[in-house]
């Protein structure tokens, strides 16, 4: 009875509307939180995060955290910290001494040098030099062996305490460090190296890791030891290296100065960027699947740029500043250093903008900027001229100086000092200040320099004295693109007509570099373009030479050097034609394909094959139609050649592809040659359809040796000659009746042989020297290059002149030494020499 009376006074009812606005409620959450599933489980993963990775580093073993620390740390060397550097990394290639040949009847064929891919590095030879320039990308070829991906099915067998297929160290011979122990043995010495660049690792366990397994040594900065000390830094890796006999080392050098190194058994091979019309697109893809960004679209305005960027000289490293301030800003300038401006402005000082304010916010940016930059490059200066280490100290030091708050009401200073303290361009790992890459220090750097010269205006004595070093080449790109560049590219222009600088007037070609950075109002463009011109037209130029000036004069005047080119084509001279012709190919347009479709018409292949590429230079949809439609009409040879240059051009894709179909199996062949250079899986598998189905033998076996072609080993890196394990030396002092010894003996009949032997063998012995050759051998390979020995062919000099190019250039500033009796290596506990290295 009571029940009923409390549900009679209850004053709850069922309410039909309320229920049914709140199941409308509760669908439209439901509905909301279903369309945006993608996103909420994003965030949900990134709320977990922290919590898998406390967990991961709970169970790691100690060999898993070291190779993740080491990774963290080599993150920070690399453009924009990738979280994972082979999704962003463009693998070069290699330009490597080739094998000798076994027979004296073989010196004219084998090729002295081999193009090898990336991953060489981990075949062949254990002990290797990746020669470059700063900016080259070497750092980075160094440090993606760090990544390298295990062997397919060795991860699941491999222990949990050895994550690696080899124990990695990196050492880093720029860093200073304490004085070494005398008593330290070749081992200890290598693991206090890279606790220079890890404090961190324990000394102890990186000298067991080093005995127990297999390891990868990779040093980087060789070319910033003192030259007086390469020698001896040579010796100690030397007597690490056969206390090792296991262990795989690859240095990052220089393009000279690594003499010392082949010395001891290492191999240079030179860096060649991949930097093609491929190379924007790959760039693009990776950065955005990076960044999260995989919707991001290339537009062909900005895909247009950068390959222009490419064609202009731009390095990789430049290349991947556009692609990250195209996604990150959606900015995408002509010259590199407005793109340097732009990151460093928008990506590393953005000012924060006040709510409810956004127009005095804007007002404002500006000159707290401008501020901002002014300290950051003084700081730059410090590091890059001074050579002094930066601290946190001197940092408020320049602050105080330079942004003084001496006004309460001013909030400049304030707000400069905030933004350079929260700025990511800063690296503060330890005690003291970085910059994150050596790009930002070098342009900044040049930034303060370009002040100095506009406040002072005297000429830039110390970018003078340092016109032609490599180490200085990326600043002096940046104060060209920054200052008024005059009295550089005038002592170049004297240089570079006077024919003293080295090489393929190195002096031209820089200051062509230089002008096309530079403003497009700059006075002295016309200077320029007038050497080039007049330097085009000199005798005693190779093809390769008169084709860089070419191109050089085209990037610098643009269409203005249309008329340049048309004028030299009347010149008689046929590799002056073949240059002109290409500089039409690269500032005409449509209306010159009649006139080069007739130089076709010429009898010379070099001739032919040069017009086929400036047809292909023109850039345009005409242009590419007319290289499909001559396919039909062309020689066997030139075919091959139209395939490989529409291979090379990703808009003629479709084309190639369509003309596999075609019903003259010549073409079918050509196209199968052409697909070849294509790596992509596509392609692959239009190969794979013509080895199968095709009708016509010819065509199958193209396809076939495409596809093989595309399966080539990445080839390895030869060790350097041994003259008494050198097969031809062997031979030929047989055949002379002469013992060939062992050691110094065998180097000994190696010099014989150069000195006596008939072209073959000194051709042999010369090539043989290039890579073992030291600087007490030049004398007699200038014997040989000025062709004072009797009846001497032209072979021989060429190989002497290559060979003297090698060895001057890889001993190039060292010192040197006095001739001593030839050191034993060390045995593994056998103590390092007292004196340290760097201190």
């Amino acid at each position: 009875m009571w029940a009923s009376a409390l549900l009679q006074n209850s004053s709850w009812r069922f309410d039909f509307r309320s229920a049914l606005l709140g199941a409308l409620l509760a669908w439209g959450i439901a509905w909301v939180a279903y369309l945006r599933r993608n996103a909420i489980k994003q965030r949900l993963e990134q709320l977990r995060a922290p919590l898998l990775r406390w967990r991961a580093r709970s169970q790691r073993s100690t060999g898993e955290k070291y190779l993740g620390a080491l990774q963290e740390a080599l993150r920070r060397l690399l453009l924009f910290t990738p979280q994972n550097p082979r999704q962003v990394f463009v693998p070069p290639r290699f330009l490597a001494p080739g094998p000798l040949p076994a027979s004296l009847t073989e010196a004219a064929e084998t090729p002295a040098t081999v193009r090898l891919n990336y991953d060489a590095l981990e075949h062949g030879h254990s002990r290797i030099i990746i020669c470059g320039v700063p900016g080259s990308g070497r750092t980075t070829a160094l440090a993606l062996n760090v990544w390298n991906s295990p062997e397919p099915g060795a991860a699941e067998e491999r222990p949990r305490d050895k994550p690696y297929q080899r124990f990695p160290l990196w050492i880093d011979l720029a860093l200073p460090g304490e004085a070494l122990d005398p008593k330290a043995t070749p081992i200890q010495v290598i693991a206090e190296f890279a606790r220079r660049f890890m404090p961190e690792a324990i000394s102890k366990w990186l000298v067991r890791q080093l005995r127990t397994q297999p390891s990868l040594i990779l040093v980087d900065s060789w070319d910033t030891l003192p030259f007086f000390m390469r020698h001896e830094m040579a010796q100690r890796i030397a007597q690490a290296a056969d206390a090792l006999p296991d262990s795989r080392w690859i240095i990052a050098a220089g393009t000279s100065g690594y003499g010392p190194l082949t010395e001891i058994g290492f191999t240079p091979v030179h860096l060649q960027p991949a930097l093609d019309q491929e190379t924007p697109l790959t760039l693009h893809a990776g950065w955005s699947a990076a960044l999260g960004l995989s919707e991001a679209e290339l537009s062909e305005e900005d895909l247009a740029l950068m390959r222009w960027a490419v064609v202009a000289g731009e390095t990789l490293p430049e290349l991947t500043l556009r692609a990250n301030l195209q996604l990150r800003c959606r900015q995408n300038p002509y010259r590199p250093v407005e793109v340097l401006e732009g990151l460093l402005r928008d990506f590393y000082l953005p000012v924060p903008r006040v709510e409810g304010d956004p127009e005095g916010a804007a007002q404002d940016e500006r000159p707290v900027q401008d501020l901002a930059v002014t300290v950051l490059a003084q700081l730059a200066r410090i590091l890059r001229l001074e050579g002094r280490v930066a601290t946190t100290t001197q940092l408020q030091e320049l602050l105080d100086r330079l942004v003084p708050s001496t006004d309460r009401q001013d909030k400049t200073p304030g707000l400069v000092r905030k933004l350079i303290q929260s700025s990511a361009i800063l690296d503060r790992a330890g005690k003291t200040l970085r910059f994150v890459h050596p790009i930002w220090e070098d342009f900044l750097t040049a930034k303060a320099l370009a002040a100095e010269t506009a406040e002072t205006r005297l000429e830039p004595l110390l970018l003078l004295e340092h016109l032609y070093d490599p180490e200085w080449r990326y600043l002096l790109d940046c104060y060209a693109g920054i200052s008024d560049a005059e009295p550089l590219i005038k002592a170049l222009l004297r240089d570079g007509l006077a024919r003293k600088a080295g090489g393929a007037h190195e002096a031209l070609l820089l200051a062509a570099r230089w002008t096309v950075r530079a403003p497009e109002d700059i006075p002295w463009r016309s200077y320029v373009t007038k050497a080039l011109a007049q330097t085009l037209l000199q005798p005693g130029l190779s093809l390769e030479e008169r084709l860089k000036l070419a191109e050089a004069l085209a990037l610098v005047a643009g269409e203005e050097a249309y008329p340049i080119y048309q004028q030299v084509l009347r010149q008689p001279a046929l590799p002056v034609r073949i240059a002109a012709l290409r500089g039409i190919g690269w500032t005409g347009g449509a209306k010159d394909l009649k006139l080069l479709a007739a130089a076709l018409k010429d009898p010379h292949p070099e001739v032919q094959e040069n017009v086929l590429h400036a047809i292909s230079d023109l850039g345009i949809p005409e242009a590419q139609r007319f290289l499909l439609n001559l396919l039909p009409q062309s020689s066997e040879r030139m075919m091959l050649s139209i395939t490989e240059i529409l291979a090379a051009q990703p808009e003629c894709w479709e084309g190639l592809r369509e003309a596999t179909g075609a019903d003259d199996l010549l073409i079918r062949r050509a196209a199968a040659h052409g697909l070849g250079y294509i790596r992509q899986p596509w392609a692959r598998e239009r190969l794979q359809q013509l080895q199968r189905d095709d009708p016509q033998w010819l065509v199958r076996s193209a396809a076939e040796a495409a596809l093989s072609a595309q399966q080539t080993s990445p080839g390895a890196v030869e060790a350097p000659p041994q003259p008494d394990q050198t097969q031809w030396l062997m031979a030929w002092a047989a055949k002379q009746g002469l013992g060939l010894g062992v050691g110094e003996a065998a180097l000994a009949l190696l010099l014989h042989a150069l000195r006596s032997g008939d072209d073959a063998a000194r051709i042999l012995a010369a090539r043989t020297l290039s890579r073992i050759g030291r600087p007490e051998h030049l004398e007699l390979l200038r014997t040989l290059e000025a062709g004072q020995s009797a009846g001497q062919s032209a072979g021989v000099q060429q190989a002497a002149q290559e060979a003297i190019r090698q060895i001057e250039t890889g001993y190039r500033g060292i010192p040197e030494t006095p001739k001593e009796e030839p050191a034993t290596a060390a045995a593994p506990e056998t103590a390092a020499p007292e004196t340290p290295p760097r201190g």
